[in-house]
């Protein structure tokens, strides 16, 4: 991924040379006044920055009237004649240009250009440019790569040529649509520069002729053709480019590579993040279908046809709130089983929203027991429903699902599982083991995006919540009815670009091989991780025997939590603190696309920071016993 700019390349005519582009104008102008075509100034313009035969066909395409192959070839030979005549005057160097390039060069920026000019007319601008000061170090035109723009070729043969491969690297300056165009199919930034542009289309005079308001109403409609054709960036002249480039440096820093260990939002797939550059209406059948896909889909990783998914616009959490509100009715007791952090947060769940409720707790550093849990059902027969976390994230703690569950059906109770950290990475037999409903989310173990949560539950039991919930915006079996009755119709906005991303993390979850696939290399990064971890005396607060291969929680240590965070964030990796409040700890989880490979790259960062710990250590009790010293002589 790009780090900074590496290149820039930029247009000729109106862009670094020739105030105003007017070497090609005249030629179009009168070509076609010799064949008995009168056209405009902005005609002849509206083309530039294309391969002139291309702009000659492209003006035709503007008539009125058809014209014959042979009227375009007599057209083209008056222009190439006429721009021979005078190309050589207009090769003036555009204000800023020789002092831009030279700041370019100072950075280590390599500086390319791309044109509409043919190889031949290039031949006669070149060495005038030069005299007059500009000579950028590569130069390509359309008929030395076989296409002109709005084709990417001229852009990749500057890229080839400077030994660079990330287009994301590079800046296309130009003063046309048409460059513009050129910048985005090669996925450039692309930057349009307003004054002395052909877009502008005015000489040094009449620019100075006009009112400062008249200039700004002129400037703004060639802001408006830049940002319509897809332009990154619009300066007035090239003196803005410096500026440019360092927001573009900060932004790449800013979005960085970095791997996310952490338990959601996580690294995704490319093909995830690019199944989100298309928008969809959310009443066009075809993102019905997508929706109705992804519902199936999720339902067959745990279930069948006897339950149903249901969809929420929000975080994880927004499902465990509609789960819990929705199918459970107000006056019957739930008894939530806690052990951590998440635990809690549906215990608020459940006062906020005035429901009977118990609540069993556990050590943060234990499972849920399934013995205690048929103590309390025994003890307590009014409860109707248990409800607890499968794989706490406070901890990575794995709670005993299979048991649990089986525990409070042998009691006649429901069973609701907050499996958010878990789903698609554990195998959870909901129909086997009779889970009347689970909450998840997006951004998990199935690698996609932030913004979709979800419940699988029992169809009986959510046609049966008809008006249990308080809340409008989660009420499950409206959203259910919506979904199912409506073909994939959410009922309120859909995130539609995150909904694409998680239909492509399904496919993803499928060629990886399912829950076979995604488990075994979560487990093999989670068992390289704690290994590695060990042998620099790290090691986890969970027994490996409840811990899952999720998210692991490690003791800090005298370790310095902020530091150990920069660090590693400078070698690309992003930690979490821990959330345990007695212990001091960190987090880091084993899933989105990471691999083994990563893991033993990030104990090799740890070995580091702890090597230079360890001498910064030693470095200040030297000092130390110096000044100690020092302190004794005087």
């Amino acid at each position: 991924m790009a780090t900074n700019i590496k290149a820039v390349i930029f247009d000729w005519a109106g862009t670094t040379v020739d105030y105003g582009c007017f070497a090609p104008v005249k030629g179009f102008i009168d070509g076609y006044k010799n064949i008995g075509i009168e056209i405009t100034n902005e005609m002849a313009r509206k083309p530039m920055g294309m391969l002139k035969m291309d702009h000659t066909r492209e003006i035709a395409k503007m008539l009125d009237q058809e014209i014959t192959e042979e009227q375009i070839q007599a057209v083209y030979k008056d222009f190439e004649r006429i721009l021979f005549s005078n190309i050589e005057n207009h090769c003036d160097v555009k204000d800023h240009i020789i002092e831009t390039v030279a700041y370019l060069k100072a950075q280590g920026i390599r500086v390319g250009s791309t044109t509409g000019y043919t190889s031949e007319m290039m031949a006669r601008v070149l060495p005038k440019a030069a005299e007059n000061g500009y000579a950028p170090e590569f130069w390509t035109s359309p008929d030395q790569v076989g296409k002109g723009r709005p084709a990417p070729y001229m852009i990749w043969e500057n890229m080839k040529e400077f030994g660079l491969t990330d287009p994301r690297e590079i800046i296309k300056v130009g003063d046309t649509v048409s460059d513009i165009l050129e910048g985005t199919s090669a996925n450039t930034w692309t930057v349009g520069v307003v004054m002395g542009s052909s877009e502008l289309g005015l000489t040094r005079k009449e620019v100075a002729a006009l009112s400062a308001d008249e200039l700004e109403a002129k400037k703004a409609v060639v802001r408006q053709t830049y940002y319509k054709a897809g332009a990154d960036f619009i300066i007035d002249g090239m003196d803005e480019l410096p500026s440019v480039i360092a927001q573009i440096n900060a932004k790449l820093k800013q979005n960085a590579a970095h791997l996310l260990l952490t338990p959601g939002p996580l690294t995704t797939r490319d093909s995830v993040k690019h199944a989100m550059l298309t928008d969809h209406c959310t009443w066009d059948d075809e993102y019905k279908e997508i929706t109705t896909g992804v519902l199936n889909d999720i339902t067959n990783l745990s279930a069948n046809d006897d339950y149903a998914t249901v969809l929420l616009q929000g975080s994880g959490s927004y499902a465990v709130e509609a789960m819990i509100n929705c199918l459970c009715k107000p006056e019957e007791k739930i008894l939530f089983l806690v052990n951590g952090e998440y635990g809690k947060r549906m215990l608020q769940i459940a006062k906020d929203s005035k429901h009977s409720f118990d609540v069993l707790t556990f050590d943060e550093q234990k499972a849920a027991c399934p013995k205690k849990l048929a103590e309390k059902l025994e003890q307590d027969k009014e409860i109707k429903t248990v409800v607890f976390v499968h794989c706490e994230t406070t901890t990575g703690l794995l709670n005993p699902i299979e048991a649990l569950v089986k525990t409070a059906k042998s009691f006649g109770k429901t069973v609701l599982v907050d499996a958010m950290s878990s789903f698609g990475a554990y195998d959870i037999d909901m129909v086997g083991w009779d889970i009347d409903a689970l909450a998840s989310s997006a951004n998990k173990c199935l690698e996609g995006l932030p913004g979709l949560a979800f419940i699988i539950a029992k169809k009986t039991l959510i046609e049966a919540s008809k008006g249990n919930s308080a809340s409008h915006s989660l009420d499950v079996y409206d959203q259910y009815q919506g979904l199912y009755a409506g073909g994939g119709k959410f009922r309120f906005t859909s995130p539609t670009n995150i909904l694409l991303a998680l239909a492509q993390a399904i496919e993803e979850y499928k060629k990886e091989g399912g829950l076979a696939g995604r488990m075994g290399r979560y487990m093999a990064n989670h068992r390289t991780l704690t290994e590695g971890l060990a042998k620099l005396g790290i090691n986890p607060i969970v027994d490996p025997s409840e811990q899952s291969h999720i998210i692991t929680t490690f003791e800090l240590g005298n370790m310095d939590f902020k530091t150990l965070y920069d660090h590693l964030k400078t070698k690309g990796f992003i930690i979490y603190p821990g959330k345990l409040t007695a212990l001091p700890t960190f987090r880091i989880g084993n899933i989105g696309n990471v691999f083994p490979e990563d893991m033993l790259n990030l104990v090799n960062a740890f070995e580091a920071y702890l090597g230079e710990s360890s001498a910064n250590g030693f470095m200040d009790k030297i000092e130390s016993q110096l000044e100690a010293t020092h302190s004794k002589i005087a």
